[in-house]
């Protein structure tokens, strides 16, 4: 079935809402869970503690990187609403920091209506200057600047950073940018580990 927009955006707001659940009980129980996993996992305590640590790192990355690039893109936002002449460009550019956050859709929540607004307004050559603006300067800045951020934490190549994260936003949806980077960094931890099993066994 077609999802309709407001379908569309309640899907990724429930998405988010159980995303903030589980980052809420993880930051509380998360050292449970993980005295859980180490006490089931079949691997030694020392090779669990390698793969955690590496899962926490990127986590961690992922989120200062997704905090940056929204900061960038917003500050980018700005300026274009300023340049082609859309009111309040600074309210607005505070408003796409919020809005950059949003998986999948972006900073497109703010720029499509200030396209609209420029386009029903009268100021057509605005309106293409800014639509330009928002897919090469700002909408680009996600593809390019975000997996360059994350690969300095986790030492993984940008573009299968880049691809981690758009296969996880396509499967598991908007937890997937997430998701995808973490699944690859697991398999990149179990990579690191399986020489030193091999030479123990």
């Amino acid at each position: 079935p077609i999802l309709t927009s407001s379908s569309l955006c309640a899907l990724i707001l429930f998405d988010l809402f159980i995303c903030f659940i589980a980052l809420f009980y993880l930051f509380r129980d998360g050292h449970k869970f993980k005295q859980k996993l180490i006490a089931i996992s079949p691997l030694s305590d020392q090779y669990d503690d390698t793969i955690i640590h590496k899962l926490q790192n990127t986590v961690s990355t992922v989120f200062r990187g997704v905090i940056v690039v929204a900061v960038i893109q917003a500050t980018l936002a700005g300026f274009g609403f300023a340049i082609f002449g859309v009111p309040n460009p600074a309210l607005w550019g505070s408003v796409a920091v919020v809005a950059a956050l949003v998986p999948g859709i972006g900073t497109a929540l703010v720029m499509i209506p200030g396209i609209l607004f420029l386009l029903f307004t009268g100021h057509v050559g605005a309106a293409i200057g800014l639509t330009l603006w928002a897919v090469l300067a700002v909408g680009l800045i996600d593809n390019f600047l975000g997996p360059i951020l994350i690969e300095r934490g986790v030492k993984i190549h940008p573009f299968l950073i880049l691809l981690s994260a758009l296969g996880g936003l396509s499967f598991f949806g908007p937890v997937g940018f997430l998701a995808g980077p973490v699944v690859l960094s697991l398999l990149f931890a179990l990579f690191d580990v399986y020489p030193s099993m091999l030479k123990r066994d």
